[in-house]
């Protein structure tokens, strides 16, 4: 995952290109003949999809998003800062006590 990441990202690589995926995989340590098989194939369309259903009851309508602790969706693309905060509001949250009244 990094080296696809740092390809797409930093590289400006294309990353939809079969060839550069293959290359990618193999750079990874990945078999080269298991990688040209998952990239022919649908080994994992439905596992894919069934990602997909669940991103899109949860709200999800776009890429990179974040669902901490079963909240709404938010997009991931943030400051390192608002971040920190999600995460910080979501763990106080869940260390809340409810109190009865």
């Amino acid at each position: 995952m990094e080296r696809l990441l740092r390809a797409y990202h930093t590289e400006g690589l294309n990353i939809a290109d079969p060839q550069t995926l293959e290359r990618l995989g193999v750079e990874a340590g990945l078999d080269t003949t298991e990688v040209r098989t998952t990239l022919a194939g649908d080994a994992y369309a439905q596992d894919v999809r069934a990602d997909e259903r669940r991103a899109a009851e949860q709200g999800v309508i776009g890429v990179p998003s974040i669902v901490i602790d079963g909240r709404p969706p938010v997009s991931g693309v943030q400051s390192p800062a608002e971040l920190r905060r999600l995460l910080e509001d979501a763990l106080a949250a869940s260390h809340a006590v409810p109190r009865h009244a």
